[in-house]
């Protein structure tokens, strides 16, 4: 039995759940019209989407009354109501799309239908009168939402909400632009829009813009919609934006970007460097400066930035362990100023505690022998439903734990440590009450599924990765049972789950492999379904086939196969082969896409071509490739570098050091400097340009020692050690 252990580590926490990421506007700077939305939209698009029905779980946080613990405010009406209070007419809440469905078509289509964005809790009876109008000043008082005004085509909301209001119809018409099988909404200046994919009236959103600037309200709705769907509304982060697209107002030629952080994980009491590339054409930079402080209101603290050519850096000093610090970047050349949107980061905690593993709250019964204790554990996330995450230390039985905790949004393969209360809920062992949490590491493995009878499943697989195999679909009407549809592979019936996150049309017949944790709720095992890729169709009698055969740098080969293949077979190395004397030292299966192997090989030659032979892969039910031959070439670093050099100097260094190469074409370059621990404490990503490049970089704030230099690009990298004296 695993016995009791203590971390005595720093660890890291992430007790704030809501952040505005560092640079996630880079590439916005010194753009507008056109091109300022396209940049936004490829910022935001691709979101991850929930159902429809999980918005209401959303509202609780995202407009939550500050005031009453569990109520909303209404949009329209500005009243507080319980958060549960939904039905249909009267004064229960309903949904609000603020851009009409109607208005373009998208009812039930995802991700416009469900964009929590796009949603606001609404007086039923409001809602009704709202219906599909255009947004325009003017009319009839209303009689209940006596803030808001209306027409036979037109709605003006209250004053207290107008720019929020605005502020989404412009996020619809930025996020949606017709890729990827999704609707074109546009912003017009008229009304009567309906039918089409448009929505009015242009200059009077852009007047409640203005009149109405975001506040505390508005920001933590931004906050809450992007710790889930993992995409902002980037008019709430800079309501000028709006002017710059559609009123003609001309962007800065002051641009500050590519904004950075270093060191990526904050540590207690040491200083955190920001870094921006700042440029005016040939202007001379009269100051830059960082604005920070512990509230985003209050950047009261100022920083100077010093530069090395375009490169500003400045550090902010070491705060205390859990603190938020926000900042924001300045500039000013004598004649223009301009200033990036606010960010902030976080301080992380340090745990210093007793760790009982999951197996032992488990405890190899149906009741665990912790329950109703206070206890601290350790994971990796496995699934992630928005108002609850699974968690699993390792493979096998009774490892798997169901947390019940609503905005945390913890990402699958995240390693934590979590701290709350064991219950029993209705037979499922479950944390919830949870007081502390502390993130270790991202993008870990996931441990394999265990590979299950529908008919038996037991107590050790309770919140466990599990995998029925060839399992038929005997009922497919997972409407009438509450989202749950029913496979059986000849051992007995199990139910799968159509998730807030991912729901699959069965057919009744059809044989399927499905993944997922399983979980015991209503008494009932079910397996919940969390991606796409968790259902495919079972009766799998063919034998995996290579995709492609692409060397990543000239040690390391991706191979990708046309489906998901068993690890064992994957990571031989004596299944792979390469002709001209190359040896495969590893195979590593990706951690996520079962599907990718990487080969770490002796070192190719640029320029020349080679032969991989591949055979005995096996996938996920056992079926053997037939041996497959491909050839491939490698371009190597020195088609990138001219001379395959980069220069390093001054080596020692103790103020700063330079990075300078002379490239072939246009190349992304990466540059990182990390500690003998591994531990990277400068990262930077540059869309370097044909030609002499030269990137400076501070290093006086780091203790003196010796260090590790990458340059990494598409076709290879070169390490340099570096000593700080």
């Amino acid at each position: 039995m695993k016995k009791l252990f203590t971390i005595l580590v720093v660890l890291f926490s992430t007790t704030v759940l809501f952040s505005q990421q560092t640079g996630y506007y880079n590439g916005t700077s010194a753009k507008n019209g056109d091109e300022l939305k396209t940049a936004l939209h490829n910022i935001i698009k691709g979101h991850t989407p929930y159902s429809y029905y999980t918005s209401k779980q959303i509202f609780k946080l995202s407009d939550a009354d500050p005031d009453t613990p569990g109520n909303v405010i209404l949009v329209y009406t500005g009243r507080s109501q319980d958060a549960n209070d939904f039905g249909t007419g009267g004064n229960y809440i309903n949904r609000e799309h603020v851009w009409a469905k109607s208005h373009g078509g998208f009812a039930d289509w995802m991700p416009m239908y469900s964009d929590v964005h796009n949603l606001k809790p609404a007086d039923a009876s409001v809602n009704v009168d709202r219906s599909n109008k255009d947004f325009d000043n003017g009319g009839t008082q209303h009689t209940e939402a006596t803030g808001c005004y209306y027409t036979d085509s037109t709605w003006e909301a209250r004053d207290e909400v107008k720019g929020d209001i605005a502020r989404i119809i412009f996020y619809m018409s930025t996020r949606y632009e017709g890729g990827d099988g999704e609707i074109d909404l546009e912003v017009v200046d008229w009304n009567n829009t309906y039918p089409n994919a448009q929505h009015g009236k242009l200059s009077t959103l852009l007047q409640w813009n203005m009149q109405d600037p975001p506040d505390d309200f508005e920001r933590n709705r931004n906050n809450v919609i992007y710790s889930y769907q993992h995409n902002r509304n980037p008019f709430i982060d800079n309501p000028e934006w709006a002017n710059m697209i559609w009123a003609g107002q001309a962007a800065s030629l002051l641009a500050i970007d590519n904004i950075e952080i270093s060191p990526l994980v904050v540590v207690a009491q040491e200083p955190v460097q920001i870094s921006a590339v700042i440029t005016n054409n040939s202007k001379y930079i009269q100051s830059a400066t960082i604005k920070w402080g512990l509230s985003y209101e209050s950047l009261t603290n100022e920083v100077e930035m010093t530069a090395e050519g375009n490169v500003y850096t400045g550090s902010i000093p070491g705060q205390a362990e859990g603190s938020t610090i926000y900042y924001q970047i300045a500039a000013a050349d004598g004649t223009l100023q301009n200033s990036s949107v606010v960010y902030n980061f976080y301080v992380p905690k340090i745990f210093n505690g007793t760790i009982i593993s999951i197996y032992d709250i488990q405890g190899q019964q149906e009741a665990s022998p912790y329950e109703g204790q206070t206890v601290s554990t350790t994971g990796v996330v496995t699934a992630n439903f928005g108002t609850s995450y699974f968690i699993q230390d390792g493979a096998g039985l009774w490892n798997g734990l169901f947390v019940y905790e609503s905005g945390r949004n913890p990402a699958v393969g995240d390693s934590i440590v979590i701290t709350g209360k064991i219950s029993e809920y209705y037979g499922k062992t479950e944390l919830s009450d949870i007081s502390d949490y502390y993130f270790i590491s991202s993008n870990n493995s996931l441990p394999e599924p265990l590979l299950a009878e529908t008919g038996g499943i037991s107590e050790g697989y309770e919140s466990i990765l599990t995998k029925v195999v060839n399992a038929t679909c005997t009922d497919a009407n997972y409407q009438a049972d509450y989202y749950m549809w029913k496979v059986d592979d000849g051992s007995g019936m199990l139910k799968i789950h159509n998730t807030s996150i991912f729901e699959y049309e069965p057919t009744e017949g059809i044989a399927y492999d499905v993944t997922g944790p399983m979980n015991f709720d209503f008494d009932e095992w079910k397996i919940e379904i969390r991606f796409e890729s968790d259902v495919t169709e079972g009766g799998d009698f063919t034998a995996p086939t290579v995709v492609s055969v692409e060397p990543v740098i000239n040690t390391n080969i991706k191979i990708l196969f046309d489906e998901d293949v068993e690890t064992s077979s994957a990571e031989n190395t004596d299944n792979y082969a390469i002709d001209n004397g190359i040896v495969v030292e590893s195979a590593s299966q990706h951690a996520f896409n079962k599907a990718q192997v990487n080969l770490s090989i002796s070192s190719l030659t640029s320029g020349e071509s080679y032969n991989i032979t591949i055979n005995n892969v096996k996938d996920l039910v056992g079926n053997v490739m037939d041996e497959h031959t491909e050839s491939f070439s490698f371009v190597g670093i020195d088609e990138i570098f001219e001379n395959g050099a980069v220069n390093v100097y001054p080596n020692p260094a103790s103020e700063s050091l330079n990075v300078e190469f002379s490239l072939l074409k246009d190349a992304d370059i990466i540059i990182s400097l990390s500690d003998i621990s591994g531990k990277k404490l400068i990262y930077k990503h540059y869309s370097a340009k044909a030609g002499i490049n030269k990137l400076p970089f501070e290093v006086s704030n780091l203790p003196k020692g010796y260090y590790l230099l990458k340059v990494d690009t598409n076709s290879g990298s070169l390490n340099f050690k570096i000593i700080v004296q």
